[in-house]
């Protein structure tokens, strides 16, 4: 607050609260501000220190000249302690006190003024250095705050960041161990926030998580905590579990608060979560312990179909302990070199000659013994290391591809691709720069996309294909007839080629649902103008039923299981040995 003097253009009166019980002070304060020169006065007069606490607590007045002598419940220096931090106080006393003096000093009062020895000027300079001080004061105790909760909030959604929640969450658990009580830690992660961040852009996701954020806050009691951890990650606790339910009951609360739609930019969006909860004590009995085993239990609720939580069990945290060890040797494995490609053939049905092989990822491992892809490729895409291993395959196998080119092999190498690898860009700098470094021919590439993997993000899909089409590339689109929509892809997306899955092909011979299966997914390519291969033909019988069916191509153990690069090199020029080709 500043000050006003005559010669402002615009004088402000300073609204000056009067604590004074006596007339004879009231009079003598009249006369004394009346001579203060160059500054004006708009004087509330009360009679207690209750009264004045009221009228501090309305914003009613810039300052306070407090009477010692005046009506106080209790010690008038007290009251004046609680009052300073909202206004600047001046005491005003009937006689000198060193220990009064000192101890308002101590609590905050601005000055301390002996009635004898008062005078305009000394009144004047005290309440102009009061209120600057009272000012400066604000300022630095508002900067404070600020910086304190810059340091303990998110930026974006001003809920608590992970190092403010875990300090409040230790707090929690000493307190509930001390006292027996229970508590929950529930971790949250959106369900498809990614495609609409990537989709829609950052701003957008932004506007999504600050109104999520709210909504968050909302279904949290104020003795509850909720926090930001990291992108679309959050993490509550609720203190004073009375039974599991109770953390079952917020938990769906959360649930049914974030599914309801979002208005970003006029239009309306819609995102799920999954949940995982971990109990205090029983699933752990310090912080770490639990945060791991919530999350933990999200994953769960992820691998449930999502949109659902789960509570921690033994069973998950040692399904937990084996996946972090299966990434950790994972990643060992990739680091020293001990994985490799398997190929195996595609052989045209008519001439039995391989036309070419479907590169699949081997892992043998010193200690664990061989590793089946079911496992090691999905912790691979729930860790993000599919990235660096799907490009080290595509690598690998158009070098390799490269080499049947070169001895004049007509073989072509079909690479898979993941959900992670589908962005267009990535992928098509990622696939270029591979062919451009291999010398590959891109005619000798095929792209094998699941119908799992369009479904994720099928926009980004079908623009990633069209541009890896326009440069030579064929793609296939693998497990053909297990999805819902094949059918609508495939008027959407450059497919050269369909596969007929496998799950169909063990009894197409003597089961007729099956058979109709398959005749009705030929059919459908033939007027397509579709090339078609079945996977998993393991019998005579079964490649006699497809053959005669107009299937062109087949995968399987008839012909050969996936053998590593010198073995199909062989099988190759048995195939191919008398009609090998030019590069």
């Amino acid at each position: 607050m500043q000050l006003t003097t005559a010669s402002d253009s615009d004088p402000t009166p300073i609204r000056l609260l009067a604590v004074v019980e006596a007339e004879s002070t009231n009079s003598w304060l009249d006369l004394l501000l009346q001579d203060c020169v160059g500054v004006e006065f708009e004087i509330i007069r009360v009679g207690s220190f209750e009264e004045g606490l009221s009228v501090i607590r309305d914003g009613a007045c810039h300052l306070a000249l407090v009477d010692l002598a005046a009506e106080a419940e209790g010690d008038a220096l007290t009251w004046a302690g609680v009052a300073v931090a909202q206004v600047p106080i001046i005491v005003l006393a009937d006689k000198d006190d060193e220990a009064d003096e000192l101890r308002a000093l101590r609590i905050g009062v601005q000055d301390y003024i002996t009635k004898t020895r008062a005078t305009p000027e000394t009144l004047v300079r005290s309440i102009r250095h009061a209120v600057e001080r009272h000012r400066l004061l604000t300022e630095l105790r508002d900067a404070r705050q600020r910086e304190h909760f810059v340091a303990t909030h998110d930026s974006l959604t001003k809920l608590l960041n992970r190092s403010s929640f875990n300090e409040q969450l230790d707090r929690a658990l000493s307190y509930a161990k001390r006292h027996n009580k229970r508590l929950a830690v529930i971790f949250l992660d959106f369900d498809g926030f990614k495609y609409i961040n990537d989709t829609l852009g950052h701003t957008i996701g932004d506007q999504l998580l600050t109104q999520a954020s709210e909504r968050l806050a909302a279904e949290i009691r104020q003795s509850d905590l909720v926090a930001r951890v990291g992108g679309d990650e959050f993490i509550a606790m609720i203190q004073d579990l009375d039974r599991d339910q109770t953390a079952a009951l917020v938990a769906q609360k959360l649930l049914e608060s974030i599914s309801m739609p979002y208005t970003l930019s006029d239009r309306e969006y819609w995102v799920t979560a999954s949940l995982g909860i971990s109990i205090y004590p029983r699933d752990g009995e310090d912080r770490e312990t639990l945060v791991r085993h919530a999350d933990a239990a999200m994953y769960q609720a992820k691998d449930q179909g999502k949109n659902n939580y789960q509570f921690y069990s033994q069973s998950l945290n040692d399904a937990t302990r084996k996946r972090l060890n299966l990434e950790r040797n994972l990643r060992r494995a990739f680091e020293r070199g001990q994985l490799e490609l398997h190929y195996q053939p595609k052989v045209d049905l008519k001439t039995n000659q391989i036309t070419g092989a479907e590169a699949l990822l081997r892992w043998n491992d010193p200690d664990l013994g061989p590793v089946s892809p079911g496992e090691f490729i999905g912790v691979a895409e729930e860790t993000g290391f599919i990235r660096p291993l799907g490009d080290w395959v595509l690598r690998t196998a158009c070098e390799e591809a490269k080499s049947w080119q070169d001895q004049g092999f007509d073989a072509t190498v079909s690479v898979n691709v993941s959900t992670h690898q589908i962005r267009a860009e990535v992928l098509r700098e990622s696939i270029v720069r591979v062919l451009w470094d291999s010398g590959l021919k891109p005619e000798r590439l095929a792209l094998e996309i699941t119908e799992s993997t369009l479904m994720e993000n099928p926009d980004e899909a079908v623009i990633a294909l069209q541009e890896l089409k326009q440069i030579g590339i064929s793609i296939s689109l693998d497990d053909f007839g297990t999805g819902f929509s094949s059918l609508s892809y495939l008027k959407r997306i450059p497919v050269d080629t369909v596969k007929i899955d496998q799950s169909f092909i063990g009894d197409i011979v003597h089961d007729q649902d099956d058979a109709a299966i398959v005749d009705a997914i030929l059919s459908i390519a033939e007027k397509l103008r579709l090339k078609v291969i079945a996977e998993g033909v393991e019998t005579e019988a079964q490649r006699r039923f497809l053959a005669s069916r107009n299937c062109q191509e087949m995968q399987g153990y008839l012909f050969s299981p996936a053998v590593p690069a010198e073995a199909f090199v062989q099988l190759l020029r048995a195939s191919q040995g008398t009609e090998r080709k030019e590069p």
